[in-house]
């Protein structure tokens, strides 16, 4: 869903590199999102102070009890610098939405995400951009289809984003590719792992020319409930999409 035009988006002023480590240790939190980060930002103006709060600091920015009790517990857990090095050994780069890089189009979404994970050349998803996705076994002409359509897209620099699955959305990205264009493949799992397996070497190809991105903290395994939440990053990259579960 797009933002109302009367809801502003965040400011894309970038990230404090103080600042980062504490993006990323919270996308470690499960169910703190979009309106829980702004929450924290607007109360404690930094994440560095609020990470530190207390449960009943927490409440008092709006946070509510369930999700103060998780901060508090999780954090524990959770070493801010320790993900960072992770983060770099992986030679990965974790954006926020105060970052100039992050996506314009993505920044227009209601449940934008937090932090984005790239692996690759973020500028793709800059361009003008269709979504191609579809079945997982498609017919010989769906093949066709999606073969020919996202070869002509790549072929007239149109960025093609799919989500690097089985069927189409592989054929989408290797049609990009073949044709000199760019693409992004937006994952559901953390980016040191590829889903499915055998997708390895086509979300390194990608990652050349374009870029692999995921919403989802390193070490995260791909769960069935991601999917569907992934899609809306799919969408919201795209200027046009194009969905097929017959063909």
């Amino acid at each position: 869903m797009r933002r109302d035009m009367g809801t502003a988006a965040p400011p894309a002023l970038g990230t404090p590199p103080t600042e980062l480590k504490y993006w990323v240790a919270l996308s470690r939190i499960p169910g703190i999102g979009r309106v829980r980060y702004q929450s924290l930002l607007s109360a404690f103006g930094s994440l560095a102070s609020a990470w530190t709060a207390g449960p009943g600091d927490l409440r008092a920015a709006g946070v509510d009890s369930r999700a103060a009790r998780l901060i508090t517990a999780e954090r524990s857990k959770i070493d801010p610098d320790d993900e960072m090095e992770q983060v770099e050994k992986q030679g990965v780069q974790a954006l926020t939405w105060l970052d100039p890089m992050y996506p314009t189009a993505l920044r227009e979404i209601d449940d934008l995400p937090p932090v984005l994970y790239v692996r690759g050349d973020i500028s793709a998803a800059h361009d003008f951009a269709v979504a191609v996705v579809g079945t997982r076994r498609p017919t010989p002409y769906g093949r066709q289809v999606a073969e020919e359509m996202s070869y002509q897209l790549a072929a007239n620099r149109i960025c093609v984003v799919s989500g690097l699955a089985r069927g189409v959305d592989a054929i989408a990205h290797r049609a990009a590719l073949q044709a000199g264009g760019k693409t992004v493949a937006v994952m559901a799992c953390g980016l040191d792992m590829v889903y499915p397996p055998e997708h390895a070497k086509l979300a390194r190809d990608i990652a050349e020319g374009g870029a692999v991105i995921s919403e989802q903290p390193l070490g995260t395994q791909p769960r069935g409930d991601y999917f569907p939440r992934r899609n809306r990053i799919l969408s919201g990259l795209s200027l046009v999409s194009s969905w097929s579960r017959a063909t």
